[in-house]
């Protein structure tokens, strides 16, 4: 029988769609602090910790989904947000997470055919 909950890919995938969603929020967070005096923006990394996982055989449920702050110079109240930035990584988050959902669809329709479902 064929466990999803044990499959490695499952894993990785749902950990990238964590990692992902996370740096949404901090994207949000930080266009809504766009004109917040000394805001500095905020940044996820979590891909370095999923291929090193990923690629040493561990856990990839394990993987560190660090939230940092930038140390870009900001503008003259302190602020560092750019705008068009955000709205690049915005942008391309959102291909990413639609791409990471229709993977672990894709998966689950595999294990469905091989179970001999619909």
């Amino acid at each position: 029988m064929i466990d999803p909950i044990g499959d490695s890919t499952f894993r990785v995938l749902g950990r990238a769609l964590t990692g992902l969603s996370a740096r949404q929020r901090v994207i949000a967070d930080n266009v809504a602090n766009l004109q917040t005096p000394g805001f500095k923006a905020g940044r996820v990394d979590f891909e370095s910790s999923l291929a090193s996982a990923w690629q040493g055989g561990g856990d990839a449920s394990a993987a560190t989904i660090r939230v940092t702050r930038s140390t870009a110079p900001g503008g003259l109240d302190g602020n560092n947000v750019d705008l068009d930035q955000e709205t690049l990584a915005a942008t391309e988050t959102g291909l990413s997470y639609q791409l990471g959902v229709q993977a672990m669809t894709d998966r689950f329709k595999v294990l469905r055919s091989a179970m001999g479902g619909a």
